[in-house]
């Protein structure tokens, strides 16, 4: 079972179910052939494509190429060249001596050989905490299928965070507790034309990394698990090369012909020492928050991390424009691109030994627009401040406005509100979140239907009625959903709405006269 010689990865392409091995998956990514690969789950598509971007960025280096369009031979024998001494056996996903490498699995000392745990199934080996039920399931069945393995362990390699004692984390995230965000520009969503994208602005951003102060060598390890781990020692970025494939766990396969487990061995300390760059490592699908340096804080920059709340419409804003962000040329398109574009962005959201969930958003940057939001021009600017103004009138229409409302329904229309209530605060989460699902769906299609030349005030008017419809629909939501006494159903939905009415308007004098409040039998 070796990447380089066997076909071993299911792909559907145009003609049909083909088996490919990896040097022909990346001339078949590179003809763009490939419509999905089959046998990869959710949270691994964007792991394996930064692990292909990767490989082919080093190759093509190393070749003195630019050109991702390149046939399989050319892709096999730029692999063998980065394997050096461990030759076909860095390629191999069962390799029965543990003092040699495997795929994505370093030799283990003679000294340090007892394994901690087995693991049984690739669901197992890939998400090993779980919070809650979520779309990541942890240990459903056993797979007969070689690529399940390979990319259940990607995944384990390439995106882990810290899990306790003896298991480490990943560079490219900001402590062990953190994530790996996949923050791209897209403009075509094909596997094939979506990896020579990558990998072509990849090429440019290595010129840059280099010119930095990491500390690479260009010349460096790429593949990360060629060199022996104890456990115990880590590696210098000065040993690696900017496009390296890191590990974080020590793996090992084991089977006789097939896979049937994987054996954990512990760690002590982190594959690659870069603790205290907090993620930045020059990773260019990882964007570098700026934030609290740019509000005058004695803070270094820090890798984009995201809540246990998952990717909101906040975030996507600041990303699509840069906004208290350092961004890559991985976020930003190439000349040529004329069409509309997609910025994808994934996380699978980790905690202190959990996984709270895998959050995905694509935002759809109608070619119109896209001048105004990657041009340096006044309509960007006059477009970036709509954007944050609108942010800022969704907050007021929650809290003081929407939220007042719903706790005065739940609490039963009392003169004085508490909204520091245990009981109303538990419900209204719930519908703060329903009222953030409504109006983040219209944010940026309002936001990109604004023409080049806009009144700002009519832009917000705009925006507030779309607010307001939105706050109106989960009032309404609250009070169909808490019992209520019959006797004084009418007088609270009246403070209810009064409340709301007169919050509305004054918070927002500018949409007086605009409309009249329905009765409170409405």
């Amino acid at each position: 079972m070796n990447l380089l010689t066997d076909s071993l990865l299911r792909v559907q392409t145009e003609q049909s179910l083909e088996y490919l091995s990896l040097p022909a998956l990346l001339a078949r990514l590179g003809a763009n052939e490939v419509h999905h690969i089959v046998g990869i789950q959710k949270h691994q598509h964007d792991a394996f494509h930064v692990f292909l971007c990767y490989l082919a960025g080093a190759v093509l280096t190393r070749k003195n190429s630019s050109d991702p369009k390149q046939d399989e031979d050319f892709w096999r024998e730029g692999l063998l060249a980065l394997s050096g001494d461990a030759g076909y056996d860095a390629w191999r996903l069962v390799v029965d001596d543990i003092s040699r490498p495997a795929f994505m699995q370093p030799p283990i000392p003679g000294d340090r050989r007892r394994p901690t745990s087995i693991i049984n199934t690739p669901d197992e080996l890939d998400v090993l905490q779980t919070a809650k039920n979520h779309d990541v399931k942890r240990t459903r069945a056993g797979s007969s299928k070689v690529d399940v393995w390979v990319y259940s362990l990607i995944s384990l390699q390439t995106m882990s965070g810290f899990l306790g004692r003896g298991n480490q984390g990943i560079s490219r995230m900001n402590s062990g507790f953190g994530n790996r965000s996949i923050v791209e520009l897209i403009h075509d969503r094909s596997p094939g034309q979506r990896w020579i994208d990558a990998v072509t602005r990849l090429l440019e951003h290595r010129r840059h990394v280099l010119s930095e102060s990491f500390g690479y060598d260009p010349a460096g390890l790429v593949l990360v698990w060629l060199e022996p781990w104890d456990g115990e020692t880590s590696l210098e970025l000065a040993q690696l090369d900017p496009f390296y494939i890191e590990i974080c766990r020590r793996v090992r396969f084991v089977g006789d012909g097939s896979i049937s487990g994987a054996a954990v061995y512990s760690a002590n300390q982190p594959r690659i020492a870069a603790k205290h760059l907090l993620g930045v490592v020059g990773d260019p699908w990882l964007p570098v928050e700026l934030k609290s340096i740019t509000r005058g804080r004695k803070a270094a920059p820090t890798a984009l991390t995201f809540p246990p709340a998952g990717i909101t419409a906040e975030h996507m804003r600041r990303l699509i424009f840069a906004d208290g962000f350092q961004l890559s040329v991985l976020q930003s398109p190439l000349p040529e691109w004329e069409d509309d574009l997609w910025l994808s962005v994934s996380v699978l959201v980790r905690g202190q030994g959990v996984t709270d969930g895998f959050y995905e958003w694509k935002v759809e940057i109608p070619k119109q627009k896209t001048l105004s939001i990657f041009g340096r021009s006044e309509q960007r600017q006059a477009l970036q401040q709509l954007s944050r103004s609108a942010i800022d009138l969704t907050a007021k229409m929650q809290n003081r406005v929407l939220k007042p409302a719903v706790f005065a329904h739940i609490l039963g229309g009392p003169k004085q509100l508490r909204l520091d209530d245990d009981f109303a605060g538990s419900i209204w989460n719930g519908l703060a979140r329903n009222f953030e699902s409504l109006w983040s769906a219209d944010y940026f299609p309002w936001l990109f239907s604004v023409p080049e030349v806009f009144d700002e005030q009519e832009e917000q008017h705009r925006w507030v009625e779309i607010l307001l419809e939105h706050a109106l629909t989960v009032l309404k939501q609250a009070e169909s959903s808490m019992p209520s006494h019959s006797g004084y159903q009418y007088r609270v939905k009246t403070e209810v709405r009064n409340r709301f009415w007169g919050a509305f308007y004054n918070n927002f004098p500018f949409m007086r006269g605009d409309r009249s409040e329905p009765s409170a039998g409405a």
